[in-house]
This record gives structure tokens, C-alpha cells and sequence, in this order.
């Protein structure tokens, strides 16, 4: 990582940018990298870059690998692990949730998956008077609900075998696994789920999967709306919305990439997606409610 700008700064200053910048251009180099390629990549002079590396190597933030390149040492998983013990889910969601509430002027939660359902742990309330009801510690089937939907696309194969069969046991119904995976299967395609008034009449909301520091999916962040505020092209208006949000609260979680667990592919042939919003023509009608697995009909739902 090149240098900002050649400003003249105090000297302990601008040892400090130099030090950051040569700890970035080696954390982007994995295997690691030699001395020509870390002045190429930080503009740092040789004899300078050479003193700088021998005192990191010093206090275990660098390392020298066996074919004489230079590496991260063990000492940065010490300020890795420090950072990620400090992160609190919750604290980390409201720095995104209170400006996505306040964008879309809806009800956002953070929830995460126990067992069959969906657990709220965070709320911030739409500004508007007319808004749904729910609090924290609420739960609602995870297969009907977008944040479940959301969750289980990202889940490993046995967690949602799992929640099917206890979805299944609970209702007294056998829900249909290719369905199911046609569902999730467009969630991961759009990067974001729908519940148009499927876990609740009168009820439309948005969600995408939350990631950690590994890949692994931890939670669900969604908005939800009453269906009367949710016309045609609303879930292709929030769902990018929702989508980014997500994203930015996995990469304040320290994620930076794709997720790196996802549930076995769809049968072959199905092309069924998640509550796809209405096409257009539709008249910006209120989303009528969809159809879904008898299991996931007969189960009763939490008040919202």
C-alpha cells in the first residue's frame, strides 16, 4: 500500500503511517513478500525499509520466511484476536441499523437463528406512526421469516436439515426439501430474502445474512414494513439496501469476502425463488400473500 501524499509530518508521525502502511501491504500478501516488492508497494526507501522490518521482526509482527520473504508473524494474531474479543454483535448492528431504519422509514431487526426459529436481539422502530409491533427476545418460524430465510441460505446442509425436520415435527407436516432449496437458492442469488405475509398477514419484510471474521453466517438483518407500505417494486427498491447494510455491519464484524459455508445446491431443474416480487404491471398492488410448504402453514406464529 503506497504512501497518501509526500506532506511534510513530524518525524514519529510519519514513522507511524509507514509502519501501517508496510503491515497492510504484507497482510495483503499472504505467502509474503520481498524487500524490492514492499518498496514498490509503499514508496519506502530500501535502506529505510530494511531497518523498519528488522524492528518488527523484533516485537513478533513480522517474520522471515524460510525462502528470505518477509510475512506477518503470530504477534498480529494477538491485536486480531483483542479486536474481535472487544466486538459486541449487537453495539456493532445499531451503527448500521439506525441509518437503514432512518432511509427506508421502516422497522429494522437484527435476529439470529436458535433451533427451528428466529430470535430478535435488536430492534430500532420505524419513525413513522403506522408501524409493525415486535420486540427483542421475540421469536418466529425461521423458514417463513426473510431473516431466517436469510440465515439458512448461508447455513451448513445439517443445520438445515435440522430446522426442517423440526419444522416438520412441530406441524405434524412433512415439508418438501426441493422446494425449500429452490427457495434458498434464489436467496443466494439475489443476496437478499423475502417474507411477503408469509409469517404474518398483513406483513412484508427484507433480510440478508450477516457474516463474521471466518464466513460464517452469525445473523440476519432485515426491515420490515406493513404490506400497505410495500408495493410492487418495494423489495427491489430495500432489498439492495438491506443487502449493502449487511454487508457493511459483516465487514465491521472483520469479514471480508464471500461466505464460506452454504447449504448443498437445488435440485436440478428448479427455478422457484424466495417470494420473488411481483412483475411489473402489477399496478403497484399490495403484495398478496404467497403460498408456502403446508409445515410451514400450520405453524403458529409469534405476534410482530
Amino acid at each position: 500500500m503506497k504512501m497518501a501524499n509526500n506532506e511534510r509530518k513530524p518525524d514519529g508521525l510519519r514513522a507511524v503511517e509507514r509502519t501501517v502502511a508496510v503491515l497492510r501491504a504484507l497482510a495483503e500478501s499472504p505467502p509474503g513478500a520481498s524487500l524490492t516488492e514492499l518498496v514498490k508497494a509503499t514508496e519506502i526507501p530500501a535502506t529505510t525499509l530494511h531497518r523498519m522490518l528488522g524492528v518488527l521482526r523484533g516485537t513478533a509482527l513480522v517474520r522471515e520466511t524460510a525462502d528470505g520473504r518477509y510475512a506477518l508473524a503470530a504477534g498480529t494474531m494477538t491485536l486480531a484476536r483483542s479486536y474481535l474479543d472487544g466486538l459486541d454483535l449487537r453495539q456493532e448492528a445499531l451503527g448500521v441499523m439506525r441509518p437503514l431504519s432512518a432511509r427506508t422509514g421502516e422497522t429494522c431487526h437484527l435476529g439470529v437463528l436458535a433451533l427451528v426459529h428466529v430470535v430478535y436481539i435488536e430492534k430500532v422502530d420505524s419513525p413513522s406512526p403506522v408501524r409493525m409491533y415486535s420486540r427483542v427476545g421475540q421469536t418466529n418460524p425461521a423458514l417463513t421469516t426473510a431473516i431466517g430465510r436469510a440465515i439458512l441460505a448461508h447455513s451448513p446442509a445439517h443445520v438445515l436439515d435440522e430446522v426442517i425436520e423440526a419444522h416438520g415435527r412441530l406441524s405434524g407436516e412433512p415439508v418438501v426439501r426441493a422446494d425449500i432449496d429452490a427457495l434458498l437458492a434464489g436467496v443466494r442469488a439475489d443476496g437478499y430474502a423475502r417474507d411477503l405475509q408469509e409469517s404474518e398477514l398483513g406483513i412484508c419484510c427484507v433480510a440478508a445474512p450477516v457474516f463474521d471474521h471466518t464466513g460464517h453466517v452469525v445473523a440476519g438483518l432485515g426491515i420490515s414494513a406493513p404490506a400497505t407500505r410495500f408495493d410492487a417494486g418495494a423489495a427491489g427498491r430495500l432489498g439492495p439496501q438491506v443487502r449493502a447494510a449487511a454487508a457493511d455491519l459483516s465487514g465491521r464484524l472483520g469479514w471480508s469476502g464471500p461466505p464460506t459455508r452454504a447449504v448443498t445446491a437445488p435440485q436440478a431443474g428448479s427455478s422457484a425463488r424466495d417470494g420473488a416480487a411481483p412483475q411489473a404491471g402489477s399496478g403497484g398492488r399490495t403484495p398478496e400473500p404467497r403460498s408456502l410448504p403446508a409445515a410451514a402453514r400450520s405453524i403458529p406464529t409469534a405476534t410482530r
